[in-house]
């Protein structure tokens, strides 16, 4: 009965998203790649004679987690065929024809048939699913099949469904994994305490990411014309409601700063909204140069190298869906400001806040205050970049921890099955 109530769970929402996708422009790209992978699927696999290692990501947030893994896995066991596939549109757009990984796709939607077609068709010999992602029939499929399956960099908290007296059958899924290993002691605690003892603490595999992109990160042309050696601020992952509390403190000028601007999605519409609420000179990346105060970034894959450097950075999401990568700033020494709704799930956001590297705001007030007060004390300025490298630098270490348990575990059995 379980089961059937949540294969209809899954027609309401794969017709719902049908149904939006004639007006909603995500919506319709992600209908528009379920109707085409099993052709790209059949296409590779058909002729693909190499062992499968099959790492699933929701989206963009997800797949920087399994970056750092795909990057050592592919470096360590070559022999390899990497597929990483997706279920949001914001991460497939933007890592579709990505390096090191032999082919992107999106995940054909959960269901029995589609799990079994995907399992007879790609064949994998193990799967790495990252966080959040726990769809019934795949992993039912990998167990039957005996396929090691493992979640990373996962976090749980109490107000789960898993966790709740009727999160059966959620538990059950917890179950279909071979290995989970989770962010924290208190996420390791809450499994044990519903029976899962199949966990180990790695930590987030997202320091070990942004500790790489902190030593390889390069300069951009774009930024360094626009700055012109000028104190900056980044704002990253920008929705509209974390504009309407910058713009004024762009205009008001309280700050000798120019301000770096990286929205969430690139919507033209929008982005000249932005432009026309800014009452100084406004710069886009893919656009006219000229000496302007504000840059908009109107191009994706910038945004991690943009906060070397800079004095502040703004973190957005927070007052919207939820908070963004604050690790990708935080590396880099700056003090880090967010907004002060969607951002308790965020456990490196937290600790950042405990430590008094970041600060949550309700206003534009709260944001201009916080930035003075960090800014007039030069000291204290310094000492936050310090401690905030620190603190990225001793959380770091999650991706080894899960390689040494794949490569032991996984690897080691299918070469032996192979020789």
């Amino acid at each position: 009965m379980r089961v059937w109530l949540y294969s209809f769970a899954l027609f309401l929402y794969r017709t719902t998203l049908r149904v939006v996708s004639r007006f909603h422009v995500k919506a319709k790209k992600w209908n528009d790649g379920q109707n085409q992978v099993w052709s790209g699927l059949e296409h590779v696999f058909s002729k693909n004679d190499r062992p499968v290692a099959w790492f699933h990501t929701a989206s963009m947030g997800e797949f920087e987690q399994a970056r750092p893994l795909i990057e050592l896995f592919r470096q360590e066991n070559p022999q390899y065929f990497i597929l990483v596939t997706f279920f949001s549109p914001s991460g497939y757009e933007v890592r579709k024809a990505s390096k090191g990984i032999d082919f992107v796709s999106y995940l054909p939607f959960d269901g029995n048939k589609n799990s079994q077609r995907f399992m007879d068709l790609v064949n994998p010999k193990m799967a790495i699913f990252v966080k959040y992602e726990y769809w019934y029939f795949y992993l039912s499929a990998l167990k039957k099949r005996g396929v090691p399956t493992v979640l990373v960099s996962a976090i749980f908290r109490p107000s789960q469904i898993f966790f709740s007296w009727y999160g059966g059958f959620f538990r059950e899924i917890l179950l279909l994994f071979d290995q989970l290993f989770v962010q924290d002691a208190s996420s390791f605690d809450l499994l044990r305490s519903i029976g899962i003892l199949n966990s180990t603490v790695a930590g987030d595999t997202r320091f070990d990411r942004v500790l790489a992109n902190l030593k390889s990160a390069e300069q951009w042309d774009v930024v360094t014309e626009f700055l012109e050696n000028t104190e900056f601020v980044v704002v990253g992952s920008a929705w509209q409601q974390d504009m309407d509390c910058i713009v004024s403190i762009i205009n008001a000028k309280k700050f000798p700063f120019k301000w770096i601007i990286v929205p969430h999605e690139i919507d033209a519409l929008e982005l000249e909204k932005w432009d026309l609420s800014i009452e100084g000179p406004v710069m886009f990346s893919k656009g006219e140069k000229k000496v302007a105060d504000v840059l908009i970034v109107n191009e994706v894959g910038r945004l991690s190298s943009i906060y070397r450097g800079a004095t502040f950075a703004f973190i957005g999401g927070a007052f919207a869906g939820g908070l963004h990568n604050t690790l990708e700033a935080a590396v880099f020494g700056p003090t880090v400001f967010f907004g002060n709704k969607n951002y308790l799930k965020f456990k490196e956001a937290v600790d950042l806040i405990d430590l008094g590297l970041a600060f949550p705001i309700a206003s534009s007030g709260e944001l201009l205050q916080g930035m003075s007060d960090i800014y007039d004390s030069e000291d204290i300025l310094i000492k936050k970049q310090v401690q905030s490298r620190q603190f990225v630098a001793q959380n770091a270490g999650a991706t080894g921890i899960i390689m040494r348990y794949i490569n032991s575990r996984y690897v080691q059995k299918n070469q032996n099955d192979i020789n």
